[in-house]
């Protein structure tokens, strides 16, 4: 099997790097291609605004970027600063979870923070990345809910074309979707980052994630069952 793999790896390399979307297991990418205009994107855990550029290219008229660690927002807000893009970026400061006025631990990780979380990293996660985990510096932040956050900037998914939620927490995903309630059938569709295996202490698992999103009407898009991977990024869509 493992040959087999790397076998399929190095054959994705001989194909020009516009058409590997195409060999994916996830079809994330072409899916946001087809359905363009996205007009709204909110995206929660922006870390450096990395996708900004995708966002644009698929039609974005409204970007809210959400970060919850201090240091990290400054470097946002000089980044998109920086941008000339057609887009509207708005930055918000902010631990989103499923109710406001709580105070929750925030870990922060080595490297670019992209790894920090309110939850501790597992085994597995120290396994898998051997140059993740804790610098032992912890941040005491009030959380917020989405839809406060949503209605200081005047954002009203509704009002949207095709809007979209992205949802990079670091296992916290299952509470951002929770304090919206209802109001996640708001966004036509939601990217979420999954997990099948324990990557952090009290992290949220893909089971629990996709049985919120059926049941508020959502469809999984992006992989069948069987792909979903065991740490990764996955598709929704409403309808």
């Amino acid at each position: 099997m493992r040959v087999l793999k790397g076998l399929e790896r190095s054959l994705k390399k001989l194909v020009p790097a516009s058409w590997r979307k195409h060999f994916r297991a996830s079809k994330y990418e072409l899916l946001m291609e087809r359905r363009a205009p996205i007009d709204l994107i909110v995206h929660v855990g922006a870390h450096f605004a990395e996708d900004a550029g995708f966002y644009e290219s698929c039609g974005a008229d409204t970007i809210l970027w959400i970060e919850a660690d201090p240091d990290t927002h400054a470097k946002l807000q000089e980044v998109l600063a920086a941008r000339s893009g057609p887009a509207r970026h708005l930055a918000e400061l902010a631990l989103v979870s499923a109710s406001s006025g709580e105070e929750l631990s925030f870990n922060r990780f080595t490297g670019d923070g992209s790894s920090s979380s309110v939850h501790s990293s597992t085994e597995t996660l120290r396994t898998r990345f051997p140059d993740s985990h804790e610098t032992g510096e912890v941040l005491h932040l009030t959380t917020r809910s989405l839809p406060e956050i949503l209605a200081r900037h005047g954002i009203d998914p509704k009002a949207a074309r095709r809007p979209m939620l992205v949802v990079d927490v670091q296992g916290h995903e299952l509470a951002v979707l929770k304090g919206l309630g209802a109001g996640v059938q708001d966004f036509a569709q939601v990217k979420t980052e999954v997990s099948r295996v324990p990557m952090y202490e009290g992290g949220a698992m893909f089971d629990d994630i996709d049985a919120l999103m059926t049941g508020h009407g959502f469809r999984l898009a992006s992989h069948r069952y069987a792909q979903v991977p065991s740490h990764g990024d996955v598709l929704y869509i409403r309808g």
